[in-house]
């Protein structure tokens, strides 16, 4: 059975083995162990960012990026088309007033255009304006299509027609009577962020 080391060099050398676990033990706990831990995060992380680039090079294929081109186009022709539907704020009242002499080349007599308030919306507003005029049957419909052939975007909503009750106009120009059209028409207008200015 042994015991406990009786000579002072093998009590020593017990000593020494004892510091020595000791000494390991605390390596291991605040040394190693954290290391390890950390090293493994790393790999961990490593191994994510490889996957990660070799998605990347799989969709930097040559074949993807001209997709991505011809996507890119098609949705800037779309954005080309959208801006020539519907006006910025400064193109409006330009546009309102081509229409307007539309309507005198149609021979229609205006006798009302006044604004009738803005609709805002998220990413555009609402214009409209109430019209009333006097013409033809047929000069009020002229002007209906050229208004909904225009390159912008005008609706004209709330249409009523109703006989003129003036007597000279009861007998218009080629025996038509002349009517007295009352409607609403809406334009609309993009609204501009940040990155458009």
């Amino acid at each position: 059975m042994a015991g406990m080391p009786t000579t002072q060099r093998d009590q020593i050398m017990l000593l020494l083995a004892i510091v020595g676990i000791a000494g390991a033990g605390v390596y291991w706990a605040y040394q190693y162990d954290p290391k390890a831990t950390e090293l493994a995060a790393v790999e961990t992380r490593v191994a994510a960012l490889d996957s990660a680039n070799q998605a990347a090079r799989a969709n930097a294929s040559p074949e993807r990026l001209q997709k991505l081109r011809d996507d890119a186009k098609k949705l800037e022709a779309n954005l080309d088309l959208m801006r020539t539907l519907i006006p910025t704020g400064n193109e409006v009242p330009a546009l309102l007033e081509q229409m307007l002499g539309a309507a005198r080349r149609s021979g229609l007599e205006i006798t009302n255009f006044t604004p009738t308030g803005t609709v805002s919306g998220d990413t555009f507003d609402t214009i409209k304006y109430k019209l009333s005029m006097q013409g033809t049957y047929h000069d009020i419909g002229t002007l209906l299509t050229n208004v909904g052939s225009l390159r912008r975007i005008i609706v004209p909503v709330n249409l009523s027609l109703t006989p003129s009750g003036s007597r000279e106009a009861r007998q218009g120009p080629k025996d038509e009577r002349l009517l007295t059209a009352s409607f609403e028409i809406q334009t609309y207008v993009a609204k501009s962020t940040a990155e458009d200015k």
